[in-house]
């Protein structure tokens, strides 16, 4: 034993160099594993590890260095060598520690409280070295050797403890993880650091710090045989191959993350495949189910642009039912049941197919419209000849998708107009081999709806032209009333007042005669005014009669009628000059124009002239009445203040405007003429009548 202690004590050096080749290696080993990506804490606390290694091997190689030179040279280190190798220990310690600190449970939750603790036992370093140097004034080389031996006492000591502990704590989560092998390995580890730091930093070099006179490196000699240096290396190889066997799990951990990461590449695709598989199925739905919707809708609008063609009802129904019999491949005949005003249900037109339809088509058809008109929803009847009341439509007039669509031999929609139903659209198929859907009865019923608002559009188109056809004929037998009872009044004025006053007038005249003598010139006097008055009622009377129905309208015709009406007018307006030119615009040729053409213009031009006289405050009136082979025209112009024709309706306080305006307009449009006002403020007004010749 003495000679084996001997030769290692001879030959320290090389103990020295393999104990900091083998903390070398550690370092290495850890330092290239640190990069590793791992969900193991152990992971991110392997930098400090290998920072205490590095620096741990370096001091010890540092101390080879002066065993060395002072065997070789005799050289003794000096103060500052020994200051730099306590430091290097010391901080090779501090990077221990750190290792530990950051395998605490709650290490990760709070990271600088790791920092916190090493600072910490630093200060508790440095405390004890200041306590010794106070305490015991020792020479500095003393100071420095009791500085390494706290180092390994406080440092050194608890690192490795700490090392272990935190190792041992790490070895739950390999076993948990299914890693058991390497967690093996890091309880030989745990138990490499314990014996490095509990039993190789105990025996340190004689010092005055107790108990380091006793418990030193001479005793371990003398109690085993070899230097502690030799322990402490070989705890360094055992840490090093433990540690290096340990970290093989990040490459295990590397293969099941691969393998992991492979399963989830290859779900991950399988799942991409079948979401494309399906997305695939969804886009094919979706894409028959929109050109459906498209052709539902092109349908709808050509429907809809047929519809609006024409406002004639049976127009309405025949293109309705030709458009929706061609836009069912299945469809046998189709038809329009129209609500009566006495409740009653008729078949308002009906639509077939070249194939024959089936012998009870027409009863199905009227049983299926009665009971959709009742009950204002749309019916089927299924294949088994039962009439079912569709109730799973919703607000659109869709089939809901919650039930598989039922097959119909015959639909029905009802024409519902405001709630109130006015009729019923159905339609049959042709052979039970093409039967309907769901989908054929929500595009009937959307048909339906636009079928009853131009149905009810042509109804009331209908009841507006008979309406304005009722109002023409009434319009007319008025103005037919109106002009023979002014033939009446003026033939009854002519025929009776007319005589009686034109008597009186002879009367009064032969009683003038009769009193000649001298004494009856009072009462001559009083006789010729009397005559006189005779005189200007006969005058005004004849006008009158003139303006209601003027005689030469009837016996002569137009033109000498309204030539006998200017000179009239001059005659009552002095201060307006009327230039009539019938007779030069008339062909010679010409027909007399039917009567109510004749009393249509005549009575425009007495308007026109009344309202020049009323309101155009105007110098000079032009009246052109010209007669054509295919046209007769009448036209009235003056040179008054005008007006504005937008703003002339009745009861607007503007020239020309009121019911003489809507007057004109209707005896125009009532013998087929159109009716021509043109003016502007200061600009004069132009009243233009052109009615064809029948």
């Amino acid at each position: 034993m003495a000679e084996v202690s001997a030769f290692l004590t001879r030959n320290i050096v090389y103990v020295y160099f393999f104990y900091g080749l083998a903390f070398f290696a550690l370092g290495l080993v850890v330092y290239l594993e640190s990069g590793r990506a791992s969900e193991f804490r152990f992971a991110r606390a392997l930098t400090p590890l290998a920072l205490f290694a590095f620096v741990h091997g370096g001091h010890e190689w540092f101390e080879m260095f002066q065993i060395f030179a002072a065997h070789a040279t005799g050289h003794t280190a000096g103060l500052a060598e020994e200051i730099f190798r306590v430091v290097s220990l010391t901080v090779s310690f501090l990077f221990l520690l750190t290792f530990g600190a950051r395998l605490l449970p709650d290490a990760e939750a709070r990271p600088r409280a790791s920092y916190a603790q090493v600072a910490a036992m630093t200060g508790i370093w440095l405390a004890a070295v200041l306590f010794v140097y106070f305490r015991q004034r020792p020479i500095l080389d003393d100071l420095v050797v009791a500085a390494d031996v706290l180092s390994r006492y406080i440092l050194g000591v608890t690192g490795a403890l700490l090392a272990c502990w935190s190792l041992l704590r790490e070895r739950r989560d390999f076993h948990k993880r299914g890693m058991s092998s390497y967690g093996q390995a890091l309880l030989w580890a745990a138990l490499a650091f314990f014996v490095y730091g509990v039993i190789g930093q105990l025996f340190v070099r004689p010092s005055i710090i107790a108990p380091s006179q006793v418990l030193n490196t001479a005793l371990f000699v003398r109690l085993f045989g070899f230097p502690v240096q030799l322990l402490r290396g070989a705890a360094a190889v055992a840490i090093a191959a433990t540690l290096g066997n340990a970290l093989r799990a990040f490459e295990a951990e590397g293969r099941l993350r691969l393998a992991r990461a492979n399963k989830a590449r290859i779900e991950a695709q399988a799942a991409a495949l079948d979401a494309q598989a399906r997305r695939t199925r969804e886009v094919e739905a979706l894409n028959a189910q929109l050109r459906s919707t498209t052709r539902d809708l092109s349908i709808l609008v050509e429907m809809s642009r047929t519809l609006s063609s024409t406002i004639d009802l049976d127009r309405v129904l025949h293109y309705a039912l030709y458009q929706i019999t061609n836009s069912f491949e299945s469809v046998c005949c189709t038809a329009i049941f129209l609500k009566q005003p006495d409740g009653r249900l008729e078949l308002a037109q009906a639509y077939h197919q070249p194939q024959t339809a089936p012998s009870d088509a027409s009863s199905q058809l009227q049983a299926i419209a009665a009971r959709a008109t009742d009950s204002c929803q749309a019916v089927g009847l299924d294949q088994e000849n039962q009439i079912v009341i569709v109730e799973d439509l919703d607000a659109d007039g869709h089939v809901t998708p919650h039930q598989p669509p039922t097959y119909y031999r015959v639909l029905g929609a009802p024409l519902l107009a405001q709630g109130e139903p006015k009729g019923c659209l159905v339609m049959s198929a042709i052979h039970s081999g093409q039967l309907f859907t769901g989908q054929d009865l929500s595009l009937l019923v959307a048909f339906a709806r636009q079928i009853i608002t131009s149905v009810e559009n042509a109804r009331l188109y209908q009841a507006l032209q008979e309406r304005e056809t009722q109002l023409a004929e009434l319009f007319r037998q008025l103005v037919n009333a109106q002009e023979g009872e002014r033939q009446r009044i003026a033939r009854e004025l002519h025929d009776e007042t007319g005589q009686k006053l034109t008597a009186l007038a002879l009367g009064l005249a032969a009683v003038e005669t009769s009193l000649g003598n001298q004494g009856a010139a009072e009462s001559r006097s009083l006789v010729h005014g009397l005559r006189d008055v005779t005189d200007q009622a006969i005058t005004e009377l004849r006008h009158i009669m003139s303006d209601l129905r003027p005689a030469l309208l009837d016996d002569l015709g137009l033109a000498p009628a309204l030539r006998s009406y200017v000179q009239q007018y001059t005659m009552r307006h002095p201060e307006i000059n009327v230039t009539l030119s019938a007779d030069r615009r008339i062909s010679p040729s010409a027909r007399r124009l039917p009567p109510q053409y004749e009393t249509t213009l005549f009575r425009v031009a007495q308007e026109a002239l009344s309202n020049v006289a009323r309101h155009a405050h105007a110098a000079h009136v032009t009246v052109a009445l010209e007669q054509r082979a295919d046209i007769v025209r009448l036209e009235i112009s003056d040179n008054g203040v005008g007006f504005n024709p937008e703003a002339a309706r009745p009861g607007a306080d503007a020239p020309g405007s009121g019911l003489g305006l809507v007057g004109m307009r209707e005896r125009v449009t009532l013998v087929g003429g159109r009716w021509r006002i043109q003016s502007a403020p200061g600009q004069g007004t132009q009243v233009v009548v052109e009615l064809p010749m029948l």
